[in-house]
């Protein structure tokens, strides 16, 4: 899945959602419509009804002339009232009658009602189309707005909702193909990683084979030491791939007293004389500090973050490791005058297989496992692991655990 597929996806999405708000916005404006529409029909329904019966209750249609038709607006309220009471449009309205050949105002009834945007309607009243009364009614939008607050809140809700899902299942999808990328990344890294001792190992039993090696003790020994020392790495990276299993197996909790003072200095004393690069490790710490905890989890985090500061610090590296006991806990923190992490990856660090993509780090060998297992085995211990960071400065891992070993 490629960065344009990606694009369209999300350009779909956001279309979609779109057209969603559009639909349910023109659905509730039709409706409104629809309101505006059914209020004035009953109006003028009322309207017309009262009319008969004020001016032309004795007005017989074909008999009577409409001379002859009594005109009075007083009558017309007592009619056209209750006609809006009935039909549920009862508001504020002005009614006048007006001459239509010279528009004059003939009467008005409520002249002092002054209504904001009213429904004007205008009726002629008699046969000869010689007056004709105008209505100005308030039209009720509060009321319109409230029956209709239910249906807007429920289509604000559903556009929601379906955006929050989209923008879940984008976020999902992003997250697959970093997960992806990330295992193809440590696929290609532990093949490479393995490869190397292997083909060292092959090379130099090929060497005591096919090249009488066998025959001159030094050569010999210095070849089996090089198959030594390949096999070794192998089984250092094996067993590090493999220590990731310390996920969802509580069973492999073995806490027992240890001194985390003595374990920092024994790893130090190792990583200097097995180093390839002149490196300076500092521990400040009490002469003692003793937690309970699992031996072979808490060797392997701590080597693992003390490599990683060495691997990703600069020609010389400068590794500090600090120990505090405060009340019931242990702080340890690791940190390195390393190339630094940015903001951006430093919440990933701690991830099953994430390394960071940028600078130097594409040329350090890894697997993406080193931070995840230490954060596994911080949890077991009931404790955590944080990072903090300076980009160019260096990185610091700061572990607490509890003293007594206690878990939830």
């Amino acid at each position: 899945m490629n960065k344009r597929y990606f694009r369209n996806i999300s350009i779909v999405t956001i279309c979609s959602l779109l057209l969603l708000a559009g639909v349910q916005s023109y659905w509730v404006y039709r409706m409104y419509k629809d309101s505006v529409t059914d209020f004035t029909r009953r109006v003028e329904s009322a309207t017309y009804k009262s009319i008969y019966k004020a001016f032309r209750m004795d007005a017989i249609p074909g008999i009577t002339a409409a001379e002859q038709i009594n005109i009075d607006l007083d009558r017309f309220a007592l009619y056209f009232e209750p006609n809006l009471l009935e039909l549920d449009a009862l508001q504020p309205y002005r009614v006048e009658v007006v001459d239509a050949a010279t528009q004059r105002t003939m009467m008005v009834h409520n002249s002092h009602v002054k209504i904001d945007k009213p429904l004007t309607t205008s009726i002629v009243i008699d046969d000869d189309s010689l007056f004709v009364l105008c209505l100005a009614i308030e039209i009720p939008y509060a009321q319109f707005w409230s029956r209709m607050w239910g249906i807007i809140l429920s289509s604000v809700a559903i556009i929601v909702v379906l955006g929050v899902v989209l923008v879940y299942l984008i976020r999902t999808m992003f997250r697959q193909k970093s997960l992806e990328q990330m295992r193809r990344d440590f696929t290609h890294n532990i093949t490479h990683e393995l490869k190397t001792p292997i083909s060292v190992a092959i090379a130099a039993t090929d060497a005591l084979r096919n090249f009488s090696a066998d025959s001159d003790a030094e050569r010999r020994s210095r070849y089996l030491g090089m198959v030594e020392q390949q096999l070794s790495q192998l089984s250092t990276m094996v067993e590090r791939i493999l220590s990731v299993s310390v996920e969802g197996q509580q069973e492999s909790y073995n806490p027992e007293p240890l001194d985390i003072v003595q374990t920092l200095f024994a790893l130090k004393k190792d990583m200097e004389i097995n180093s390839d690069r002149l490196l300076t490790i500092r521990i400040i710490s009490p002469e003692k500090v003793v937690i309970s905890a699992d031996k072979f989890h808490i060797q392997n985090m701590l080597a693992t973050i003390l490599d990683n500061a060495v691997k990703y610090s600069a020609e010389h590296p400068v590794v500090t490791a600090e120990v505090v006991q405060r009340d019931k806990f242990v702080l340890l923190s690791i940190s390195d005058n390393g190339c630094g992490i940015a903001h951006e990856h430093l919440k990933h660090i701690f991830e099953k297989f994430y390394r960071v993509p940028n600078g130097e780090r594409h040329t350090t060998r890894g697997y993406g496992l080193g931070l995840y297992y230490a954060r596994k085995v911080a949890e077991m211990h009931n404790g955590e692991i944080t990072a903090h960071s300076r980009v160019g400065i260096g990185t610091t891992i700061t572990i607490k655990l509890p003293a007594d070993g206690a878990k939830d």
